[in-house]
This record gives C-alpha cells, structure tokens and sequence, in this order.
C-alpha cells in the first residue's frame, strides 16, 4: 500500500512548484512592514490570527506544518525565534530562500507530524499550525506532541477545515461549475479508504482526511490542552462559501 505520507510529501512539493496559495513566500514589502510592527499571520485563507491570542506569549515559537516562507518569515522580522518543522522538501527550501534574501537564521526542520516530534519537552512557548491536519489520517500524536514541546502556559493555534467541506466533490466546489451541488462522500473522508475502494488518488488532491469536530477539538482537550478562544473563516474562490464557514481555527492552551 501507498505510503501516504510520504506521497503527501512529494504533493507539495509539486504544490510548491506550481505556487499554491500555501506556499507562495511572502514579499520584501511584506517583511518590511511586519518589522515595522504591522504583524499579519494566518492559520486559515482569509481571517487574520487576532493578536491578542498570541500577545505576550513568549519568543519561542514552532511553526508546525507551516513551510513556505510565510508564517515563519513573518513571525522572524517581527522578533520572534522561529523553528519551521514542515514535511516537504521544497516548503522549506523557500523558506530559506526568504531568510537569505532578508537576512536571517531560521531553524528549518524536515518531519512527519504523524510522529514524535524532534523537540525537547517545553522547547516553545507558542505552535502556529496554518490548515494541514487534513493531510494526517490520526491526530492523536499531533495534539500530543503539541502538547508535550509546548512550556506551561504556552498555546497551540490550529487552522482546521471545516469536515462537512469533504462531502462535496472538488470539481463541484469551483465557482466556475455548472453542476448542482450534491453530496458525494460520507463522513468522515478518508482517502486511504476510498483509494482501495477502487477511486484513484491523483498529486492533485493526495491523501486527505476529514476529521469530526471531537477529534479535533475533542483530541485537544483528551490531550490536555483548554480550548480558550475560536473563530470561523470562509474561502470566497469556493462555491460552497455561500452556504457555510469552510474553515475553523482554535486557541488551545496548556495549563
């Protein structure tokens, strides 16, 4: 059987190449003026993280599945020591071509989130995690792991798609589409499920997972974290955004 992961991997690689909306570096400009003290940073396409959940934090900061010269490169000019720990080979390398251009050391770390993490326990005081769990079928070494590298009081900040997106066929979903909406898929999604019930698992999609809302949220709190803050967001290039939130993002906490 496939190694999914690792197919996953190569995925954004080639997502890489084509420039993804994930993985497009952020701009000299861009950097610029977060070190003017204009810091924007995402965990879903197009609400911005509020400040407040991430203010007076501490410096330390892993960005979990947050490659691609973005996250990392904004949190860096704007003072914070930033670790990247990402698993596509080509996330990270425009993740080091921004800190050449501008000029600074980035920690830059290859891995599986589906696995112990590389890290000391209490190495961070705060996980920026942009919308990636999808791509992981169990979460359960994830929230843990979180858990585990974060110091007491630290927080996990976690984009997550919104799983009743996964019941609708993705060419069903393009604004261009003529095709009546229609529910497709079960849940929860699976695509190592699907794939040896006989559909065909393309780099345009790879393996993806939905997950309920209690393996999300609920696997936060199984893992010790208190959920203190959320927020719903939207994807306006989608045709479903006219019907529902498609993205969730949540503030854990370790006590």
């Amino acid at each position: 059987m496939t190694d999914y992961v690792d197919f996953n991997s190569q995925m954004w690689d080639k997502w890489s190449e084509g420039g993804n909306t994930w993985t497009i570096p952020v701009t000299h400009e861009d950097f610029v003026r977060s070190q003017n003290g204009e810091l924007i940073i995402y965990l879903t396409p197009q609400k911005p993280v509020p400040s407040e959940w991430y203010r007076g934090l501490g410096k330390k900061v892993l960005g979990l599945a947050s490659g691609g010269g973005q996250q990392g490169a904004l949190l860096t000019a704007s003072g914070y020591d930033v670790t990247i720990f990402d698993n596509s080979r080509r996330q990270l390398a425009a993740e080091r071509s921004v800190a050449e251009r501008e000029g600074y050391w980035i920690d830059l770390v290859k891995g599986d989130m589906t696995r112990p993490f590389p890290f000391e326990d209490e190495s961070f005081d705060w996980i920026i995690n942009p919308v990636s769990n999808c791509y992981i079928e169990d979460l359960t070494t994830m929230w843990s792991e979180s858990f585990r590298v974060l110091r007491k009081g630290g927080a996990l900040m976690t984009g997550f798609t919104n799983p009743m997106v996964y019941m609708f066929a993705d060419e069903d979903m393009d604004l261009s589409a003529r095709t009546p909406l229609a529910c497709k898929f079960p849940l929860p999604y699976n695509g190592r499920h699907l794939e040896a019930g006989g559909k065909n698992i393309s780099m345009d999609e790879g393996y993806q997972f939905s997950h309920t809302l209690e393996s999300q949220l609920g696997g936060q709190t199984r893992a010790g974290f208190l959920i203190k803050a959320l927020y719903e967001d939207t994807d306006d290039s989608c045709r479903l955004c006219k019907y529902s939130s498609l993205y969730i993002a949540d503030l854990a906490v370790k006590p």
